[in-house]
């Protein structure tokens, strides 16, 4: 099918499991978007609540997948299978989109056809809908972007940006739009991941990118869990972290400089963030080796610098 730049069609996907709770919630903020030419996809991934009941009140306005269970990025690998859009976008089950999430990126792509892939800023909150922060305001690339960005809000990443936007990145699963043709040449989700598993799949798309469109503004909302693995136990996540972003290692060898040298960023990141988990749990000594190969990697002032803090515990 040929991609529409005068109106681009979305395909959004929503994998679930065990997400009743919400899954209204998450599915009305589709339906109340202000850009009307989308599906959505909800894929059950072997859920054993109400979610099959949730769905059937919505009717024909949904389309609705089970599974078996096969994890979080399985199921949202089979809905882009089942996807009719030019255009993928997806929801974790209990997040939802502001109404001209959709709209933003539509029009984006209006005037600028060409764009590789698309992400947004989102809120930070509570599950009541209290917003803690903005993504963007985290980092110092996202200040930069802001600075730059047009009458509409709006920024372009190219290709030399990617040293600075890959181990910045700000955007979140529920802000990315990809071509669906693009997202099933690269895999889809990496399905042996659980953590990380974004970050991997948008690195291995800047590798075959020349330019990425922002929305400078909150798309959506991100529910901030306390008992989420990230949290509950930051070793274990952060380890896994580390484990995900490494697989990359080989497959980027040929990626283009800024790509390479984003990822190493993104790489030292990860394993600066397990030594500080580490530290926490008195750990001094495996939090230093733990970080040393980033040394071997990236070596430079800053590293070496993250290294003494390290040392410093």
């Amino acid at each position: 099918m040929p991609m529409s730049s005068t109106h681009p069609t979305f395909s959004v996907i929503i994998a679930t499991y065990n997400g009743a709770a919400t899954l209204s919630r998450a599915v009305d903020s589709v339906l109340a978007q202000s850009y009307k030419n989308f599906e959505i996809i909800v894929v059950d991934d072997g859920s054993t609540d109400d979610t099959p009941a949730v769905i059937r009140r919505y009717g024909a306005k949904v389309r609705y997948h089970h599974q078996s269970n096969s994890g979080v990025s399985n199921a949202r690998n089979t809905g882009a299978k089942l996807a009719r859009g030019e255009w993928l976008a997806f929801l974790d089950v209990d997040d939802w989109y502001y109404p001209h999430r959709l709209a933003w990126h539509a029009r984006l792509l209006q005037r600028q056809p060409d764009l590789d892939f698309l992400i947004g800023d989102y809120d930070y909150g509570r599950a009541n809908g209290e917003v803690m922060r903005r993504a963007i305001d985290s980092s110092g690339f996202g200040a930069m972007v802001l600075a730059s960005a047009d009458e509409h809000d709006t920024a372009i990443v190219d290709l030399d940006d990617m040293a600075q936007f890959i181990p910045s990145y700000f955007g979140h699963t529920s802000t990315f739009s990809v071509p669906r043709r693009t997202f099933l040449r690269l895999g889809g989700y990496a399905e042996s991941f659980s953590i990380g598993e974004d970050l991997h799949l948008l690195i291995r798309a800047c590798a075959r990118s020349r330019s990425v469109g922002i929305v400078c503004k909150p798309m959506a909302f991100y529910c901030v869990h306390d008992a989420g693995l990230m949290r509950s136990d930051t070793v274990s996540a952060q380890v896994r972290n580390v484990e995900t972003l490494l697989s990359l290692k080989h497959e980027l060898e040929q990626a283009p400089a800024p790509v390479k040298r984003g990822f190493l960023k993104a790489l030292m990141n990860a394993r600066f963030d397990l030594a500080v988990a580490l530290i926490r749990n008195r750990k001094r000594l495996r939090a230093i080796a733990s970080f040393l190969p980033a040394l071997a990697d990236n070596a430079s002032l800053h590293s070496f610098r993250m290294l003494l803090s390290v040392m410093k515990g």
